[in-house]
């Protein structure tokens, strides 16, 4: 058993995702001296994905990767989940590793102090196990957002506990966290089923594709795609009772080149398709779109 974030090359750990807040990210980097931007900003759902993709080039690099990745860059996602407009923004995008107790990804912290990460096997096809507690905060949604969601209220914050497991053999990893809202938030549950590979790498540029598949409780699914009868009366849309299963299915790819010692490219691009009650909703049916993108270019610096 192995409890260093070096070798602990997991997804999460108890992890506090979302662009929302690179606030906190950016608090926890200045305590440890580095100088935070003028502001972060609050992106949507799908902005976590791009997240998501360029945190785990940086689990599927080489071991070498540099100690701490500053970047900024454009991110294009929908206004809401679901979305038919869409909105452009800056972003940050931030790395760090500090010792065997605390890792920021791109905006994401895990305090690897708590990791678990099993070797079972040597050589080219090593495998790993690892598996923890993670956390996340979703900040809900709302109806301010958009035109589409006038009359259909704000979902609050969600406080997500839960547990991961990540299975990484060679340039594969596999992923499954499950995390269940305990405040007054979207009041569900959601699982995550994630794999990601290093499909093509030499010594300046590393292409990896990710794909990530998310099943949700009928809490979950009801509070952001149902329509009671009270938003129905004050959106316009028809009563729709949304039910458990299967929410949508992403896949990204991400390339990262390398201009030199310190200087990075990063850029994705996401394809995500919204599944079984959130695509019949008539949220999504009448104001919105099943087929969501999301995508995001970053020049980055390394020291």
């Amino acid at each position: 058993m192995v409890h260093t974030a070096e070798h602990g090359l997991s997804r999460r750990a108890i992890r506090i995702n979302r662009w929302s807040l690179s606030v906190f990210a950016l608090v926890a980097l200045g305590a440890l001296g580095a100088a935070p931007p003028a502001r972060a900003l609050p992106l949507q759902d799908t902005a976590s994905n791009v997240a998501d993709a360029l945190h785990n080039i940086l689990d599927l690099r080489p071991s070498d990767t540099t100690d701490w990745r500053l970047g900024v860059g454009p991110v294009i996602n929908p206004k809401f989940e679901g979305s038919r407009a869409y909105t452009i923004q800056p972003a940050p995008m931030i790395s760090v590793r500090y010792r065997d107790v605390l890792k920021v990804d791109n905006n994401q912290i895990d305090f690897t102090a708590f990791d678990q990460v099993f070797d079972l096997g040597e050589g080219v096809g090593k495998l790993k196990l690892d598996a923890g507690p993670v956390m996340n905060l979703d900040f809900g949604r709302h109806a301010s957002d958009s035109p589409a969601l006038k009359g259909l209220g704000n979902i609050g914050v969600a406080v997500e506990l839960g547990g991961y497991v990540s299975v990484r053999v060679g340039r594969v990893k596999f992923d499954a966290e499950m995390s269940q809202d305990i405040a007054d938030g979207h009041h569900g549950a959601d699982l995550d089923l994630h794999s990601s590979l290093v499909l093509y790498r030499n010594d300046k540029l590393t292409i990896a594709p990710d794909i990530v598949l998310t099943w949700a409780t009928a809490r979950y699914m009801k509070s952001f795609f149902g329509i009671t009868q009270t938003q129905s009366n004050a959106s316009g849309l028809p009563v729709f009772r949304a039910g458990s299963g299967f929410k949508n299915a992403t896949l990204s790819l991400l390339g990262n080149y390398d201009l030199s010692a310190h200087w990075s490219l990063l850029a994705n691009i996401g394809y995500k398709r919204l599944l079984g009650d959130a695509a019949a909703s008539p949220l999504i049916k009448l104001r919105g779109s099943a087929d969501q993108w999301t995508g995001g270019t970053y020049i980055v610096y390394a020291f």
